[in-house]
């Protein structure tokens, strides 16, 4: 008799800590295929964060439970696909150490969605890192030539996993949480307010933006002197206090505002006050700045944010490169841009849909007849 599972299609991640990008991208695709009458299942160590609490459809979440150690993690990986036996719905690793664990328990075939590669993740500068990573990456390229799909959503990441682990990834575009219906053009010749929402830590680069924003004060001609600017910066971390302290050394206090975590609610409200959107930081894919667009919002953000591919060539997008440099120019655009209406009259870019990304990811998963 076959495993009452064996016709479900799993998408693992090996723990669910919080609730950021990735888990709202597999709501997304797990949403979808709800609305196909697809069968599927989240497959997890421990769900920390109740992951369906953030579903507005029924989720079904299989937590393994294993004890501590990589070895005891794979061990009853390798049980649960031992116990549902052979399927064509392979499974769907979401994620770097999703593919490394379904390699290491001998899962052949599996697809995966690579948010990520080891040049994006945090804590590989040091050379035993570093060699732990090549390992890894080796292992998890071992996987991914198995006979499954790597899907990513950027040229960037593409390039990446070619460098990585040797493999050519199909691109599937991520789209917003926001809709066309919430655009609303927002003249900024009066008030400019700025907004950046994300972790308050160092990799975001929100430093970058301060010191930006202090020489735009420094100029011959203060940028308080043409508009009568904000910033507003939205989430949790641990540079708010040394932040918060370098926005009074540099004399902008008074126009930076921590909010620290915010409702969804209570965040939709800024981002109707909002005229600019800033994301400097170098993004696996950057959804805020799609759902900024689809607000009305323009953006400035990263070249290396692999949301930046479908930018580059719209008056609604400041696309810089390199390092902080760079910044004080590419800021100086942006806001010339808002005070000035220069978008107001150029259609958005076509921009993806989370159903259009759900549906491709599936059809390149064979999830779909």
């Amino acid at each position: 008799m076959p495993h009452p599972l064996a016709d479900s299609r799993p998408i693992l991640i090996t723990e669910f800590e919080g609730f950021g990008g990735a888990e709202r991208s597999l709501l997304a695709l797990s949403r979808w295929l709800h609305s196909q009458g697809l069968a599927h299942y989240l497959l997890t160590y421990i769900d920390h964060c109740n992951i369906a609490q953030y579903a507005i459809h029924p989720v079904t979440v299989i937590e393994l439970k294993p004890g501590p150690g990589v070895r005891n993690k794979v061990a009853t990986l390798q049980k649960h696909f031992n116990e549902r036996g052979p399927s064509s719905l392979k499974l769907l690793a979401s994620g770097y150490q999703p593919a490394l664990h379904a390699t290491l328990a001998g899962l052949r075939g599996f697809h995966c969605l690579m948010h990520d590669t080891a040049s994006l993740l945090s804590g590989h500068s040091s050379l035993q890192a570093k060699l732990r990573f090549a390992v890894s990456n080796l292992i998890i390229g071992h996987g991914l030539h198995s006979g499954g799909k790597t899907i990513v959503t950027s040229e960037f990441l593409r390039s990446e996993c070619r460098r990585d682990f040797g493999v050519d990834a199909e691109i599937a575009r991520m789209g917003g949480l926001g809709s066309m219906e919430s655009l609303r053009i927002r003249p900024g010749n009066r008030e400019l307010r700025m907004l950046s929402a994300c972790r308050i830590e160092n990799n975001k680069r929100l430093d970058w933006i301060l010191r930006s924003l202090a020489e735009l004060e420094k100029a011959p001609v203060a940028l308080s002197t043409r508009v009568d600017w904000r910033l507003d910066l939205v989430g949790k971390g641990s540079l708010i206090p040394s932040l918060k302290e370098m926005a009074s050394t540099l004399g902008i206090s008074s126009r930076v505002h921590f909010h620290g975590f915010l409702s969804d609610d209570a965040l939709g409200a800024l981002y109707e006050q909002a005229h600019l959107f800033l994301m400097p930081a170098i993004q696996g894919y950057g959804i805020p700045a799609i759902e900024s667009l689809q607000r009305g919002i323009p953006v400035l953000l990263h070249r290396e944010s692999g949301v930046s591919d479908i930018l580059l060539e719209t008056p609604w997008a400041t696309v810089f490169d390199g390092g902080e440099s760079n910044i004080l120019a590419a800021m100086r655009a942006a806001i010339d841009k808002v005070i000035k209406g220069r978008h107001h009259n150029t259609a958005l870019p076509q921009l993806p849909t989370e159903n259009d990304w759900a549906e491709r990811v599936a059809r390149l998963c064979n999830w779909v007849e």
